[in-house]
């Protein structure tokens, strides 16, 4: 895979850290889905049972963040798995609390924070 432009992926044990490195808006947003697909392919195979989205990067998102964040949460608490929200700038509350995904997944502070949510 070439290098990220939009989102990098780690392992943290039992749980796959997605960082958001790139902006994300309409202009960008089938390359974005291609590598999002192809960071997913990764760890599809992995043992990987819970997902930190690291949103640090953005200070704002729109729908293809949100769908994209919806896709990972569907694959992760199919097996059981949860996910967490971190480092969420002002506007991305907002734009998550208009969308009501505040109500689905845990928002914190910092990735340390979310993998603790996550493994609670």
């Amino acid at each position: 895979m070439a290098k990220p432009k939009y989102f990098t992926v780690e392992r943290d044990g039992d749980a796959v850290i997605f960082s958001a490195i790139g902006a994300l808006g309409t202009l960008v947003e089938d390359a974005a889905r291609e590598e999002w697909d192809a960071l997913l392919a990764q760890i599809d195979d992995s043992s990987a049972e819970h997902a930190v989205i690291d949103l640090g990067a953005l200070e704002y998102f729109g729908s293809i963040m949100l769908e994209l964040l919806v896709v990972l949460w569907k694959r992760v608490s199919a097996s059981g798995g949860k996910l967490a929200l971190c480092n969420v700038s002002v506007v991305g509350k907002e734009i998550l609390a208009t969308a009501k995904f505040d109500t689905l997944w845990p928002i914190v502070d910092d990735r340390e924070q979310a993998l603790e949510t996550v493994r609670a």
